[in-house]
């Protein structure tokens, strides 16, 4: 069973704005997610895991996998975000 940990990124920004024909785009920080990868597991977490619940995960996904028991899968956790300046990344 392998697990991989990641980061992923969000950058917070207002609507497009049209400025003297070209766009820009005004950004007020950005988001930096935790995320484990389970590439094999015989579990899934619980409800009590979540954010709401006493946990810090936002959102957790699984697939099973093609396995004579039924109770193999591969999944992805990912955790809250840790709020940042877009302009340290």
């Amino acid at each position: 069973m392998t697990l991989y940990v990641g980061q992923q990124y969000k950058l917070r920004a207002g609507a497009p704005m049209p400025i003297g024909g070209t766009f820009i785009l005004h950004t007020f920080g950005a988001e930096i997610y935790k995320v484990e990868i389970h590439t094999v597991t015989d579990s899934i977490v619980g409800s009590n895991k979540f954010r709401g619940q006493g946990g810090d995960l936002i959102s957790a996904s699984y697939t099973r996998l093609n396995d004579r028991s039924g109770n193999l899968f591969s999944g992805k956790l990912v955790y809250n975000p840790t709020f940042v300046d877009e302009g340290n990344y």
